[in-house]
């Protein structure tokens, strides 16, 4: 996926859709639910102007920590 304006825009349109959609449901909801949804929507939002295809995973995070451990082993 190539990251541009119209995918933060879409995803940002499918938010506020959502929220259009649940209005009547959030309402009635407790606070912590709503906290819960609130805080989904916003991390969706978040990550749509992240450009995942080149975000390093946890694969890269982890030789990040364990590689100078492993010199140290070595020795």
């Amino acid at each position: 996926m190539i990251w541009n304006w119209s995918t933060v825009l879409t995803v940002q349109a499918v938010i506020w859709l959502i929220v259009l959609f649940e209005w009547k449901h959030l309402k009635k909801a407790s606070k912590g639910t709503k906290i819960t949804f609130a805080t989904l929507l916003a991390l969706a939002a978040f990550m749509s102007f992240i450009n995942l295809e080149n975000t390093p995973g946890p694969i890269t995070f982890l030789h990040y920590i364990f590689a100078p451990l492993g010199k140290l082993m070595e020795v």
